[in-house]
């Protein structure tokens, strides 16, 4: 069984890459992985830098 943790992402930080980076790394060493990342209702890969907002859902085996 897989537990599902949500948060979105303002693309007008771009500019602080290494303040999401630090963000996924930490997930990361407690378990969780990326499992989707949504622009809009849509899987994107790369985002349009004119939109604001992206989601990042990270997954992670649940520990029972």
């Amino acid at each position: 069984m897989y537990e599902y943790k949500v948060f979105k992402w303002n693309l007008s930080t771009l500019t602080l890459t290494e303040e999401l980076e630090n963000i996924l790394n930490d997930y990361g060493k407690e378990g969780w992985r990326i499992f989707d990342i949504k622009f809009g209702n849509r899987t994107v890969f790369f985002t349009n830098p004119n939109k604001n907002e992206t989601t990042i859902i990270l997954e992670r085996v649940k520990e029972n």
